[in-house]
């Protein structure tokens, strides 16, 4: 049970650290984890603690990068 704890805990943190550099603000990127994202149909947040949900999650922040849409 811990290594799936530290696991998910690990997928947030890479995830929380893409949004930050993506986003530019720690401040805006945490607002950002935390609001329902229509393209996800979830928070981020939420979907950052499983691999399948970080995956969706990292493609929206490339889209956000590259200024496209989802």
């Amino acid at each position: 049970m811990k290594d799936r704890e530290h696991d998910s805990a690990m997928l947030f943190a890479e995830i929380e650290s893409v949004a930050i550099k993506i986003i530019g603000s720690t401040d805006i990127a945490i607002n950002w984890m935390t609001r329902n994202n229509l393209a996800l149909g979830d928070t981020p947040l939420s979907m950052s603690y499983t691999e399948a949900g970080a995956c969706d999650v990292r493609k929206v922040l490339s889209s956000i990068a590259r200024g496209g849409v989802v």
